[in-house]
């Protein structure tokens, strides 16, 4: 029986296998597992891409930027302080949430047996 979508995903967001659940995806940070070492399925094949990345700054942009505004209205702080504790803000979550949507994207890639290298004719 083939594991459910919404499975695959947060598996590979708590960087575990997509497979068994139980196996690590990424090793060295953002580097994908040839294969799991509790059940042996082969992952090294798929290719995310920029995928992870896309996804990762919509999901922090979409976090810093509402929380910046609202503090900028509500407390008015010094506009130097501010920027370079946002910047700061967004880069360290871009850091913790990168290698979360690579191990979704991967889960998801494998899920729908993609690999990463398929090509589409778009007609030119």
């Amino acid at each position: 029986m083939p594991v459910s979508i919404a499975r695959v995903l947060a598996r590979g967001f708590c960087g575990l296998c997509p497979s068994c659940g139980h196996g690590r995806v990424l090793h060295a940070y953002l580097r994908v597992v040839e294969t799991c070492e509790c059940c042996g399925e082969p992952l090294g094949h798929i290719r995310a891409d920029d995928g992870p990345a896309y996804f990762t700054l919509f999901a922090v942009a979409h976090l810093v930027v509402p929380l910046c505004l609202w503090i900028e209205q509500a407390w008015a702080p010094p506009m130097g302080w501010f920027m370079v504790v946002a910047l700061l803000a967004a880069s360290v979550l871009t850091a913790l949430l990168l290698p979360a949507f690579k191990g979704a994207t991967v889960a998801l890639m494998w899920r729908l047996r993609l690999q990463g290298d398929e090509r589409h004719d778009d007609g030119l």
